[in-house]
């Protein structure tokens, strides 16, 4: 997680039990790694909400707890617009 979000201009540094991140103004698009990770998936998504330019690696590996995700959330997308 700390090297995805210190990748699109964060600091976030990795503690012994978390994750401390520093807010900046400064976030920027890019690809986001998933590392075979749904979680990692989802986190990307959230930040992609907020981050324009934010790419997804894989987002099919969401469907290992979620298969709807991607339909779920291109629905929610599509009816905020």
């Amino acid at each position: 997680m700390t090297a995805e979000i210190n990748a699109i201009g964060g600091t976030a540094t990795e503690l012994p039990d978390g994750i401390q991140i520093n807010p900046v103004d400064s976030l920027h698009g890019s690809t986001w790694h998933t590392y075979e990770d749904h979680r990692m998936a989802t986190a990307g998504a959230i930040i992609g909400l907020r981050v324009p330019g934010i790419v997804i690696e894989d987002i099919s590996v969401v469907s290992k707890t979620m298969p709807e995700f991607v339909s779920l959330w291109t629905n929610m997308l599509e009816q905020s617009a």
